[in-house]
């Protein structure tokens, strides 16, 4: 995934974690113009997980769902514990990798995630707000579609109490994903 320090001022980034950036890709030898082309991997390696959560608004709601899945899935266990008859969040999330994988549409992932928000009405669980949110923005505008990276990484963050434990699980998961699209391809017969 990539971007340029163009969208990433066009989406507001933030004047001292941006200046940080731009002085970490100088020292590696990088032209600093709008135009200059950003990995969220390197800004996850510069200026750490939450930026590169908030770099994830400048990508398209398809190319980083699964990210959000994960994450969301990664506390359900705190809802389904208190709630373990209620299955809606879990189908939230399931409804994203059905949508990734174009096995339905974005009404029907509108529809997982209404499902999901009506738990948050009754029991106001994190666990169903990370489930909605990254099922939610799918059908949303780009620029709050976008944001829901942001605003699900920080309530599953929220959803225990060891935030710092959170944050680097959420790391672990987004690295896995980057990493994954990083890879250079096999050559025939390897």
């Amino acid at each position: 995934m990539k971007t340029t320090l163009g969208k990433l001022k066009e989406f507001n980034a933030c004047t001292d974690r941006y200046k940080h950036l731009c002085e970490c890709l100088k020292q590696n030898g990088k032209a600093i113009k709008d135009d200059t082309v950003v990995s969220i991997l390197e800004i996850l390696n510069t200026n750490g997980v939450e930026d590169a959560f908030w770099a994830l608004r400048t990508q398209k709601y398809e190319d980083y769902c699964l990210v959000l899945a994960d994450i969301a899935e990664y506390v359900l266990h705190i809802f389904e514990n208190k709630y373990p008859n209620d299955h809606r969040p879990r189908l939230a999330v399931q409804a994203i990798r059905d949508y990734k994988a174009g096995k339905i549409s974005k009404e029907e992932l509108k529809s997982a995630a209404a499902a999901a928000v009506l738990v948050i009405d009754v029991a106001a669980a994190y666990a169903a707000y990370a489930a909605y949110a990254a099922a939610a923005y799918a059908y949303a505008a780009y620029a709050t579609a976008a944001y829901a990276a942001y605003a699900t990484a920080a309530y599953a963050a929220y959803a225990t109490a060891a935030e710092k434990k959170q944050w680097e699980k959420n790391e672990e998961i987004l690295r896995k994903y980057l990493s994954a699209s990083v890879e250079e391809p096999k050559k025939e017969g390897e």
